[in-house]
């Protein structure tokens, strides 16, 4: 894009993206931002890219993809129990096309207001549609919410509804003009900030949903070596779900597919009451849908303890066929 790229930067992101707290002592326009991370302070870094085709349809609008792109992002400083403090941006976009730039850019600049996290720098590039996006939160130092520490007969729980946007995309996926809940679940993902400040001392592991109930719950298992066992009749569905699904194909969504960017979370059957105290607070539905166990990997049973079995294990990127 040679001298064009710093014209559509300045154009579109530094005129629409004013946000600069404190913490920025110099953002974009140099070879580096700076930041000051306040004393007593750690700092959670979480890259991740989007590309079109891959985690949003081809042809979607600049401010689905704005969207998805940082909501997705933010997702994970909240499985991490983090302030959001600085993220940076990587654009790379087929054409110069002004009318998407700057609904993606008016879009970036309404959520940077709503969730106080300034862009600091970032690049911009010619090629098939791609977004990477580099996020950065706080915490004071020790208080980080990490996958490995689920403890056996801690409870497992869950934010919110599963499968929602799994469902929304196989309605995108029979009818490309589809609307209502599940769609916009898929679209538009709420990260869960606020719910992930207020569990933070409380629980003992936590991860984002992002690639499936399943696969993720298996991370935290892993990563503590431990198991779990899941109630799937506890699984929280939505009355949207289960309308427009089977009852099975909405416990398959709920459990193997991506996208949601809930939290699954483990903590003490001790502050269980806490946990319903942090639920009210922030309007968040938290569900128990079962147990840290000693037992490697993720079980599957049903309330009269019959084991339960499902297709898919969760999304995977380089899945062979």
């Amino acid at each position: 894009m040679s001298g064009r790229e710093f014209d559509i930067i300045e154009k579109y992101f530094a005129s629409y993206i004013s946000y600069k707290p404190s913490q920025v002592l110099l953002g974009p326009g140099d070879d580096c931002a700076l930041l000051d991370v306040p004393e007593g302070q750690e700092l959670s870094v979480s890259t991740d890219t989007l590309i079109e085709g891959v985690h949003f349809p081809f042809g979607s609008t600049a401010n689905i993809v704005a969207h998805r792109s940082l909501c997705a992002n933010l997702s994970d400083l909240a499985a991490m129990g983090a302030c959001p403090f600085a993220f940076t941006l990587a654009l790379t976009i087929p054409s110069e096309d002004d009318n998407w730039l700057e609904e993606f850019s008016a879009t970036l600049g309404r959520l940077v207001g709503k969730y106080e996290i300034p862009l600091v720098g970032g690049n911009l590039a010619r090629g098939p549609l791609s977004i990477t996006l580099t996020v950065m939160g706080t915490a004071p130092k020790g208080t980080s919410i990490r996958r490995s520490g689920a403890r056996v007969s801690d409870r497992v729980y869950v934010t919110g509804t599963l499968g929602d946007a799994a469902g929304g995309l196989r309605m995108l996926a029979r009818d490309k003009q589809a609307t209502g809940h599940l769609v916009d679940r898929y679209y538009y993902p709420t990260p869960r900030l606020e719910t992930g400040l207020a569990l933070r001392g409380m629980v003992s592991s936590a991860i984002d949903i992002s690639d499936g109930l399943m696969a993720d719950l298996g991370h935290i298992c892993q990563a503590s070596a431990t198991g779990a066992r899941i109630i799937v009749d506890d699984l929280p569905l939505s009355t949207a779900l289960t309308n427009g699904f089977s009852l099975e194909e909405a416990r398959d969504l709920a459990l193997a597919a991506g996208d949601d960017y809930e939290l699954c979370f483990t903590a003490p059957a001790s502050v269980a009451d806490r946990i319903s105290t942090v639920a009210r607070a922030s309007g968040t539905i938290v569900t128990d849908i079962g147990e840290i166990t000693d037992n490697g990997g993720v079980v599957l049973v049903d309330r009269a303890g019959h084991s339960v079995s499902v297709k898919d294990k969760g999304y995977q990127h380089f899945h062979e066929a």
